[in-house]
């Protein structure tokens, strides 16, 4: 059911999680299963979730739905007709809802995605990550840089308007050129939106396990890299509005920017996460123990509950929404929080000013892209924290993959 926003009703973001992969990639430690088989099982579990949360999301409009993985597009045109029949089920959506689904090159056909119009999704995110096929395959991918462009092909046949691109650099042995050469094929796709991640080497994956047997960038260079992947999506058109996000106008996720603004917004399934009623909540990252539990009745998925104190509130604003290149606008957050930015910063401020990597714009503070390189380092020195553990902490995985250089 769609619905046009009523005045007492809040946005909410709804996000869904598909844990399932074909195969899993050595560098990656988003939660996910092989066993494709248990996809109808996990199914019902979700809807009954569904279920669960609709007395709550009634105060709620949803303007935002993602479809994350994970690798969404595994599942069958059954399969989507059932989960958007509960969506629709059980959630009131706006009648301009932007709906996301997450697919992967080798795992999308034009009938599928033709379905997926007709359900109302209406924003394609397309896990490309390379166009050289000797790093996907460096990198684990099943994918072929030719399916990339039969992916996309087969979108714009399906009518898709909304394409995002997934890149990486700093890959092993990935040289400069070879990312730009990327870069530049998915500039003349003409896609809408483009997300540029830095590998992150996590401890806990095959990648991680390898440690110094992997030959990654030097910090110089990858910081390099991060600026002229900055200067040429500029050139091309895009505008950069996060640390690793760069759109057309008029085409920023609206979902994504629910997480950096700290807007509201449901994650459903094992490993979602939640920011709901000034609370943050998540789900174990295991699927048996989530269908189990969902079955029964009987305990909960819940592995993380917490209210979110004012003033961790206030330092969660100045972290994320110094991730946009937006920035800080002193007098909203002096009506947010009833502190003075400039003042609460001090010295900090000047420190950042002068050295480049800060700039101030009327009211607003915002970091420059010398700055974004060296992100970490700066907001951990504003808030004084561990910025990337507590980043961690705030955002769903799959916004992480960004590696700001220290």
């Amino acid at each position: 059911m769609r619905t046009t926003p009523q005045k007492q009703a809040r946005p909410l973001g709804l996000y869904l999680h598909i844990p399932f992969c074909a195969s899993k990639c050595p560098y990656c430690d988003f939660y996910s299963v092989t066993d494709l088989s248990l996809i109808d099982r996990y199914l019902a579990a979700l809807l009954r979730q569904m279920a669960e949360y609709a007395p709550q999301a009634k105060a709620y409009v949803v303007d935002s739905v993602f479809v994350g993985g994970g690798t969404p597009s595994l599942l069958s045109r059954p399969q989507w007709d059932r989960l958007f029949k509960g969506i629709h089920k059980h959630f009131k959506l706006a009648q301009d809802a932007e709906i996301t689904v997450e697919a992967n090159p080798d795992s999308v056909d034009r009938r599928t995605l033709v379905r997926l119009r007709k359900l109302g999704v209406n924003r394609l995110s397309i896990g490309a990550q390379s166009f050289d096929d000797a790093i996907l395959q460096r990198i684990g991918r099943i994918h072929s840089a030719g399916q990339i462009l039969q992916a996309v092909e087969a979108a714009r046949k399906a009518r898709f308007e909304n394409l995002n691109l997934d890149l990486m650099f700093g890959l092993p042995d990935q040289s400069p050129a070879q990312f730009f050469d990327s870069l530049q094929q998915a500039f003349d796709l003409g896609v809408q939106h483009l997300s540029a991640y830095g590998l992150r080497v996590e401890e806990d994956t095959p990648f991680g396990r390898l440690g110094d047997l992997l030959t990654l960038p030097d910090e110089d260079t990858w910081a390099g890299e991060y600026l002229e992947l900055i200067a040429r999506t500029r050139a091309a058109g895009y505008y950069q509005y996060e640390i690793s996000n760069f759109c057309l106008p008029g085409h920023a996720s609206r979902h994504n920017l629910k997480y950096w603004t700290l807007q509201e917004y449901l994650g459903l399934g094992p490993g979602a996460h939640s920011y709901l009623g000034n609370r943050r909540f998540a789900f174990a990252k295991d699927l048996l123990r989530y269908c189990q539990v969902m079955e029964s009745g009987e305990g909960s998925p819940v592995t993380e509950l917490f209210e979110v104190a004012p003033k961790d509130a206030l330092a969660d604003s100045i972290m994320l929404s110094l991730r946009l290149t937006r920035g800080i606008d002193t007098g909203e957050f002096a009506k947010t929080f009833r502190r003075d930015f400039e003042r609460m910063m001090g010295d900090k401020l000047n420190k950042y000013l002068s050295a480049g990597l800060m700039v101030r714009e009327g009211t607003r503070y915002r970091l420059t892209p010398q700055g974004f390189c060296v992100s970490n380092s700066i907001l951990a020195d504003l808030i004084d924290v561990d910025a990337e553990a507590e980043a961690a902490r705030l955002q769903p995985a799959a916004l992480l993959r960004s590696r700001p250089a220290d």
